[in-house]
């Protein structure tokens, strides 16, 4: 058997980068260029070190921050299915499920694209493969650094792969419990609304993790598969966005078994994003919560639609982008829209 020598040739990289950076360093000291950092060329300068660290993993495989102060959240077009991608003004990634098994390449190709080498923290929300599916494929390639799961215990092949994954390399493993406080930026605050304790007398969707994440003024709810059930639950806790504008992952596609009226009154949602592939068997999105999310006053985007919708936020304005396709709804009372109508 061959001796694995993927180490060998990181630790080569590396020393061959911090070569690159000392003679850097040395041509800049030479040619009296540390004048120009104090005559406003230290970007350049900057830009320069920063892609000798990215071309060498010295940067931990983190992507670029999105811009000074800014959130990125991506709700990537999986198909009939869910992920979620974040990334924070200091440069740390989250990822939300994967999508189906059959997903997991595309969201490998989403994440490389977007300079993601690294997952901070990856959550499952629930072990159904719609959800988690795409998770093996990206357990496989890329270093994470840490899961969040429901603990919600389900005998599939697909499921079985993901623990056996996260066992055996060694990533730190810990179940969503509502309450929790996640820290991964200090700018943003990370906060898991559900489940409770006993995820065991709960259908697998009820025991949905749910994320809360604020970001200034913006707040962003995910939602996994939850229905009225665990909806429910969240308002008993004593659930209130507190801010001035809201999006919401809409719950299991769209289903008509989530979205309560009672929910969205309560949550007020100002834009509403529904994750579902084109023309799917279950007839997601339902006509009934459409018409709940019109009645709420949400803008309404759709995956199957529009492709995969980002948004950025700088804590106050809120501005979303879609990748694709004109048709759905687009806009929003707080908000600029690059999407087509």
């Amino acid at each position: 058997m061959e001796p694995d020598r993927s180490g060998n040739k990181t630790g080569l990289r590396r020393l061959v980068a911090l070569v690159l950076l000392c003679l850097f360093a040395g041509i800049l000291l030479l040619a009296g260029g540390w004048h120009e950092l104090n005559d406003g060329g230290g970007e350049k300068v900057g830009a320069i070190v920063q892609l000798l660290q990215r071309l060498s993993g010295l940067d931990g495989g983190r992507p670029a921050p999105p811009g000074e102060g800014l959130l990125e959240v991506h709700f990537i077009d999986v198909g009939q299915g869910e992920a979620a991608l974040i990334l924070t003004p200091q440069g740390r990634s989250i990822l939300i499920d994967g999508g189906t098994a059959g997903a997991g390449e595309a969201v490998l190709r989403y994440l490389d694209e977007k300079g993601v080498s690294r997952i901070d923290l990856l959550v499952g929300t629930h072990p159904h493969e719609d959800h988690i599916g795409g998770l093996v494929a990206v357990l496989e390639n890329i270093p994470v650094s840490r899961v969040i799961d429901s603990g919600r215990i389900h005998t599939s092949l697909t499921y079985e792969r993901y623990l056996t994954l996260i066992e055996e390399k060694g990533i730190p493993f810990e179940l969503g419990r509502a309450g929790r406080r996640l820290t991964l930026d200090s700018t943003v605050e990370l906060t898991v609304l559900h489940p409770g304790p006993a995820v065991e007398s709960s259908s697998l969707n009820n025991s949905s993790v749910v994320l809360r994440l604020i970001c200034g003024e913006v707040e962003f709810l995910f939602t996994g598969d939850i229905e009225a059930e665990a909806e429910g639950a969240i308002l008993e806790r004593g659930y209130r966005s507190g801010a001035p504008s809201l999006v919401l992952q809409v719950a299991h596609h769209g289903s008509s078994s989530s979205s309560t009226a009672a929910f969205l009154e309560v949550v007020a949602p100002d834009f509403a994003v529904i994750s579902a592939g084109r023309d799917n068997v279950y007839g997601h999105p339902h006509a009934e919560v459409l018409e709940r999310l019109a009645d709420a006053g949400a803008a309404i985007y759709r995956t199957d639609l529009q492709g995969s919708i980002v948004i950025t936020t700088d804590g106050g304005s809120v501005a979303v982008e879609c990748s694709s396709g004109s048709s759905g709804s687009a806009g929003g009372r707080k908000g600029v829209s690059l999407c087509g109508r």
